[in-house]
């Protein structure tokens, strides 16, 4: 019996669903008359105003109808992923991560079970993309998921392009229908999706002159297509950076002035590498590649300077709190250490954190292991009172590290308070509750 979607997990109470009569355990198999293949399909034919719900109960076909206004949430959650199946990946690409890492359930030196089970998911399925922002490549596309992608609207995609030559993407992700892919940039186009791409430059293979006509072909597609098409590069340091700055910064602001915005951006690696200044928010526009390393320490750094007044001027009691970084923030976590310790009886330490599994190079914090993390903790000998850590460093439960030791396993081996962080607000807050604590202790013992 092949997998199905729908299955009820829970109804919010006095939701639409509620007063319909939808209960746990329910199998929603159709909506107006449109089979519900999965999350996509609930999404979209759930937005409009009047519907007729088909499912199951105890093996008994039931139907209820349900008149609401536009997009309003029906108060159905699901118990299951967002499709019965997720559509694997079938390339080669030179550069895979999934490549690079132990075999799962392998025993590793320091590491039980291999690394965190969801990143041996091989994913290029569209579907991911659209509603979490995975990066596909086009090469498995059907007839009808084009259908489908033009039926729903289903934009933004984003999509890994690595170079416009056909012959040269063939050789680099080795995959079917590789090098088709500004013909695939253009149907999206011809179907008015917005697709942000990015390109993970490799040493010798698709820079200089192929990065160059990679950008000049991507905005002859903006031209043809009246589309904003945004791009991303990801960083090699094979000369510090230089060159491919240069040359995706001339050749973004060339096109940018011909299209009126920004169309090649550079992660944020290449700043760090470069020691050039990060561009304005105004560069990032909507920060549409925010997750993928575009802008983000930008967006902290304004998010900072907006609210580092929250800081309290003093604490109680004096106070140490270590912050940990991987090595790329470095020079930022230091701006922001300066004004934490401003604050009258507050001690600020930072822990860079030498990436040791995947090699002193990977330097993003995001791709630390936990045990990484804990030997550069059990190495310090005066960690303070708190320790604040990047979210980022979790899975998206905020349960797990890369490694998959738990964050419950990982609070268990360090002696002083843990806290991980999302972003300046949750930063400051922490701060704040170390002197709200001791004005509870304070109180409770006099």
């Amino acid at each position: 019996m092949p997998k199905m979607y729908g299955w009820v997990r829970e109804v919010v109470p006095e939701s639409l669903a509620d007063r319909a009569g939808l209960q746990p355990g329910d199998l929603i198999r159709t909506i107006n008359g449109h089979l519900v293949r999965d999350l996509v399909d609930y999404r979209f034919y759930s937005a409009e105003e009047e519907l007729t719900i088909s499912f199951a109960r105890q093996e008994h076909e039931q139907e209820v109808h349900i008149v609401k206004t536009f997009d309003e949430n029906l108060g159905v959650l699901f118990g299951e992923e967002p499709a019965p199946f997720i559509r694997q990946c079938a390339n080669k690409c030179v550069f895979c991560f999934i490549k690079g890492l132990p075999e799962r359930f392998a025993p590793q030196p320091g590491l039980a079970h291999g690394m965190r089970a969801s990143l041996y998911i091989k994913d290029d399925d569209y579907r991911y993309s659209f509603l979490f922002g995975n990066f596909i490549t086009l090469t498995n596309l059907k007839e009808r998921d084009w259908q489908r992608l033009d039926e729903q609207k289903l934009t933004p995609l984003y999509v890994s392009v690595h170079t416009t030559d056909p012959e040269l993407r063939r050789r680099m992700v080795d995959g079917p229908r590789a090098g088709e892919i500004i013909e695939h940039i253009q149907r999206l186009g011809s179907m008015h999706l917005t697709c942000h791409t990015q390109l993970v430059l490799c040493p010798t293979i698709n820079d200089g002159p192929h990065l160059d006509s990679s950008i000049r072909e991507e905005a002859e597609v903006i031209v043809d297509q009246v589309e904003h098409y945004q791009r991303h590069f990801a960083a090699d340091n094979a000369d510090g950076g230089k060159g491919a700055y240069v040359e995706a910064e001339r050749n973004g602001a060339d096109i940018a002035s011909g299209v009126g915005e920004p169309f090649a951006y550079l992660s944020d690696e290449w700043y760090y590498l470069t020691k050039r200044e990060f561009p304005s928010a105004k560069h990032y526009g909507s920060y549409a590649q925010i997750e993928n390393g575009v802008g983000m320490t930008r967006y902290l750094i304004d998010q900072w300077a907006r609210t580092k007044q929250r800081l309290p001027t003093s604490l109680p009691n004096p106070r140490r709190v270590t912050l940990v970084t991987g090595t790329m923030a470095l020079p930022v976590i230091r701006e922001l250490a300066e004004d934490m310790s401003k604050v009258e009886r507050l001690e600020v330490q930072i822990l860079p954190v030498v990436n040791q599994f995947f090699g002193a190079e990977v330097t993003v914090a995001g791709l630390l292991c936990g045990h990484d993390v804990l030997a550069a903790l059990e190495e310090n000998q005066n960690l303070g009172d708190l320790v604040l850590l990047p979210r980022v460093m979790l899975n998206n439960e905020g349960v797990r590290f890369l490694d998959d030791l738990t964050v419950a396993e990982f609070k268990q081996r360090v002696p002083v308070q843990v806290e991980f962080v999302r972003n300046a607000q949750e930063t400051i807050e922490a701060i704040r509750l170390l002197g709200v604590s001791d004005t509870v202790d304070a109180l409770s013992s006099s």
